[in-house]
């Protein structure tokens, strides 16, 4: 994990590129592996499901609070994640959920598919319902914080490690379990780990254990240590992706997803990363990660030559993560002399 270089006062277009190939590769990964089961279906389109809607909800609420940010407005991540799944639950048509408080359309809000219902989101609309949770609890410990913080591994991809101090507040907005950021901190750490290609995938997961573990995550970096080790000397083994995964808790649904990877590391294993990830108690969450490792090694393209473009949302994903990439480079977005934004439909997406 390494700063890219600049180009004098401004980031290189191929520092962008590659930044924007990467966003979009997490995204798509995320989705398709949510989407699993469907990955044989002859049908035209895919539906994601609620951890890709999860996702893309807590990407938009980043690319908010980083323009905000950036027009010296202030920046509160986790305020702008509420109002982000706020939208969604919206969208839902949740009972018992207020509405978007400041009134903003989003980008996800004018997709019939962001509200088409495609499964259960507990923790999510308790907290939406009743307010954040107060503090450190024995909160939800599942795999849908884990999931939809995976993209800000995009973050610590361009300024390094230490930036991981958003993902507690995004976490925390839902999930207050103790062990929930940890586990989504090295969720992200891993994400970021895993797009660099200067070393080998197995070597740099270990060395990213053993330098920049997340605060708190012993007990997590210690099974996630394990799923390392053992994919060295027993690979491709359902009865190990059950060891490692004995409920369906985010810390169960990391392991399991590392181990998957390091089994079957390479694009044209997908489907066969996508079988032993099943296996998995949290199947859907495991994939979900599994897809958004995978896309961070390799890439949006042989996401979409193995499905993604067919994806009910994949015009989101595609959307929402080169946005989440501009913007985390050149926040604010610019704008010409005269004022207007380089791009004219930047007001519109993110109004507010």
């Amino acid at each position: 994990m390494t700063d890219e270089p600049s180009t004098g006062d401004h980031p290189s277009a191929a520092t962008l590129s590659r930044l924007i190939e990467l966003s979009r590769g997490v995204h798509h990964g995320i989705a398709l592996g949510d989407a699993a089961d469907h990955l044989t279906s002859t049908a035209p389109v895919w539906p994601t499901g609620v951890a890709t809607q999860l996702t893309l909800a807590t990407t938009e609420g980043l690319v908010r609070a980083m323009e905000r940010a950036g027009q010296g407005l202030g920046i509160d991540w986790g305020h702008e994640n509420l109002e982000a799944l706020r939208r969604w639950a919206t969208a839902q048509q949740v009972p018992g959920v207020a509405g978007n408080r400041t009134g903003t359309p989003g980008l996800l809000s004018r997709s019939p598919t962001f509200g088409a219902r495609r499964g259960n989101a507990p923790a999510t609309v308790r907290s939406l319902r009743a307010g954040p949770p107060a503090g450190p609890g024995q909160g939800s410990l599942g795999a849908h914080a884990l999931v939809r913080t995976l993209p800000t591994g995009v973050l610590l991809v361009l300024h390094g490690p230490s930036l991981t101090w958003p993902v507690a507040e995004l976490v925390g907005t839902t999930h207050t379990h103790p062990l929930a950021t940890p586990t989504a901190t090295l969720g992200a750490l891993l994400v970021a780990q895993a797009a660099d290609r200067s070393v080998p995938l197995a070597e740099g997961f270990s060395a990213l254990l053993e330098n920049h573990a997340p605060e708190g995550g012993d007990l997590v970096t210690k099974r996630v240590g394990a799923a390392v080790t053992t994919a060295a000397v027993e690979p491709c083994d359902p009865a190990r992706v059950a060891d490692l995964a004995p409920d369906r808790s985010a810390a169960s649904t990391l392991a399991a997803a590392v181990y998957v990877v390091l089994s079957h590391p390479e694009p044209h294993e997908l489907m066969l990363a996508m079988a032993l990830a099943s296996f998995s108690p949290e199947k859907h969450g495991t994939s979900a990660v599994v897809g958004g490792l995978l896309g961070a090694r390799h890439g949006s393209t042989p996401m979409l030559e193995r499905g993604a473009a067919r994806l009910e949302l994949a015009w989101a994903c595609d959307a929402l993560a080169t946005d989440l990439a501009m913007t985390s480079l050149l926040t604010p977005l610019g704008k010409e002399p005269d004022g207007e934004p380089w791009l004219p439909s930047w007001g519109a997406r993110y109004t507010g």
